[in-house]
């Protein structure tokens, strides 16, 4: 497996050598020697193998709260708040693999290229327009047998009035659960980052700093969640038919379903 070399993707992107110690500073904030001694040694394995022992590396306990809502055909649209930004994504991936035998997860470009997990994860670009074979196989699993999962927010959750929250749900989850005919099962995840992360995100929201300080800390707050144990609370399936029937605008339905997420 190949491995990562920040400074070197840095400075092929922006054209500028990095000094020593820029290099060094960022090597040490993403964690890269730690990062590549996981791809060395688990790096060979693919798809849900590579979960199985990322999640054993990290030390991490998981548990369903409700596992009886979960539908017995997982022919489903699982959608999920987003409060840590990496690691819940791994998790909730393996413990719908781990009940249904399969999965697919939404995810942005920047975990797509995480090589071991490309066979389970579906590349939505936030920065930029989507690239047409991503659409081609996004709508191809959509329409399969697979379950789906989603984080409806696209980005990690946020310090918002006075709380850890995500953002508004983007409404194209609601759209695809009624296109392809997928009952949306909504689920939440109990975690947070460390208040340095929330905080540094909040003030640079207010301060106006396009610049998105708190995703280069998201490999440091993964870590730093080892030996940590997570609950995932999952709430009843909504019918697509209802949400179809409903009247409602998508994006009211998207509202409506992310305070159900929230209240579990």
């Amino acid at each position: 497996m190949k491995e990562i070399h920040i400074a070197q993707i840095i400075e092929q992107k922006t054209g500028k050598k990095l000094s020593r110690w820029k290099a060094r500073f960022i090597e040490r904030l993403i964690h890269e020697k730690e990062i590549n001694y996981i791809l060395r040694t688990y790096g060979h394995l693919e798809g849900a193998e590579f979960l199985e022992e990322l999640v054993a590396y990290f030390g991490v306990g998981i548990e369903w709260i409700h596992p009886e809502r979960l539908p017995d055909n997982g022919r489903c649209l699982f959608v999920c708040n987003h409060p840590l930004g990496g690691l819940d994504g791994i998790c909730l991936a393996l413990m719908l693999h781990r009940k249904y035998g399969s999965v697919r997860y939404i995810v942005n470009d920047l975990l797509y290229n995480l090589g071991p997990l490309k066979t389970l994860f579906l590349p939505v670009n936030k920065y930029g327009s989507q690239r047409r074979e991503a659409i081609e196989r996004l709508q191809a699993e959509l329409g399969g047998d697979a379950p789906v999962g989603s984080f409806p927010a696209g980005l990690c959750s946020r310090y918002i009035d006075g709380k850890v929250q995500d953002i508004p749900w983007q409404k194209s989850f609601v759209n695809q659960a009624i296109t392809y005919e997928r009952d949306i099962v909504p689920l939440r995840f109990e975690g947070k980052n460390t208040r340095h992360f929330y905080l540094l995100e909040y003030w640079r929201t207010k301060l106006g700093i396009k610049l998105n300080l708190g995703t280069a800390l998201l490999p440091d707050e993964m870590f730093r969640s080892k030996k940590k144990k997570f609950k995932i609370l999952v709430g009843e399936p909504i019918a697509w038919q209802s949400l179809k029937e409903s009247g409602k605008k998508a994006q009211v339905l998207a509202d409506e379903i992310r305070s159900i997420s929230y209240s579990l």
